[in-house]
């Protein structure tokens, strides 16, 4: 069974993709000795961010040879001229075929409140956009009604029917995969269809996972860390978050109808350091336990 475990986390890790923003890829000016060109890289898009900047790093990222996300926050954009010009830009300009389209954070800045309202603009097939990722909120959003979150998710799976591009669920981070079981469960209740991408934390310190999950209000994170501190210690270090992956392969052979297919890294600022681990996957050498897997 040990050896089932360790293939499947191989087979999650083996595309997995990993967050940046565009402050950090500047401080860096390169990515090349950090992520494999094969692995997907995301750019945020923050409330306070200029949209210059996300289009800036996705070009330089592009030209390094990276398959690039860019984030699209709903409520940030402020017109529907705005939104043409971003995705005429990062298609046009960037080369990019992918994006992340979310809520976003912040007040509403424009007349747009909603991912399904840009779904339905077209503007993403105009621009020969060919992957579209979706937010999914495991542990739920401390500013939407769950009843409002199910009815994204079937409006999302109804509009997929019809999409000229393949659309999937890109998760907001979690901690234990409870929280991710537990949530494909109310899933499968709503008839989802689309690919699930697990969010999860690189290694980091765990003030900073406290505070990032401060920041996005994750509840039941946050009484999670209190709940567990002294294993939510081990994860939060330059150890690695191997028990979290090897529950979620142990998750993926009890339930091989999951829609659950790859992972994705927050890095939470810390690019180098989920990136020095992530190079061990390659050897494998991963543990769990405490017992290593080579």
């Amino acid at each position: 069974m040990t050896n089932n475990i360790i293939e499947a986390a191989s087979n999650l890790l083996s595309s997995y993709s990993i967050e940046t923003t565009p402050n950090v890829y500047a401080k860096y000016g390169s990515f090349s000795e950090l992520i494999p060109k094969k692995n997907n890289i995301y750019i945020t898009y923050l409330p306070d961010e200029e949209m210059n900047k996300v289009t800036d790093t996705a070009k330089k990222l592009k030209l390094e040879g990276y398959s690039v996300i860019p984030h699209l926050p709903a409520r940030t954009i402020v017109s529907n001229n705005e939104l043409e010009k971003y995705l005429k830009m990062l298609s046009e300009d960037c080369g990019c075929s992918k994006i992340l389209v979310i809520g976003g954070g912040g007040s509403q800045k424009g007349n747009i409140s909603s991912s399904i309202e840009i779904l339905k603009t077209d503007l993403l097939s105009k621009y020969n956009f060919r992957e579209v990722g979706l937010a999914g909120h495991p542990e739920g959003n401390p500013d939407v009604k769950q009843e409002d979150l199910d009815k994204a998710i079937v409006q999302k799976n109804n509009f997929s029917k019809n999409a000229d591009f393949k659309m999937y669920l890109a998760t907001q981070f979690f901690f234990e995969a409870e929280s991710i079981k537990n949530w494909e469960t109310h899933l499968k209740t709503l008839n989802n269809k689309l690919e699930i991408h697990a969010g999860i934390p690189g290694p980091a310190t765990l003030r900073t996972l406290l505070g990032y999950a401060r920041s996005c209000g994750i509840g039941n994170s946050i009484r999670f860390l209190s709940k567990q501190a002294l294993n939510i210690t081990k994860l939060a270090t330059t150890r690695s978050p191997d028990k979290l992956i090897y529950d979620l392969a142990s998750y993926l052979l009890e339930n091989p109808d999951s829609k659950l297919k790859k992972i994705h890294f927050y890095a939470f600022g810390g690019i180098k350091k989920t990136s020095d681990w992530l190079k061990t996957i390659d050897r494998p050498n991963l543990s769990y336990n405490g017992q290593k897997f080579e």
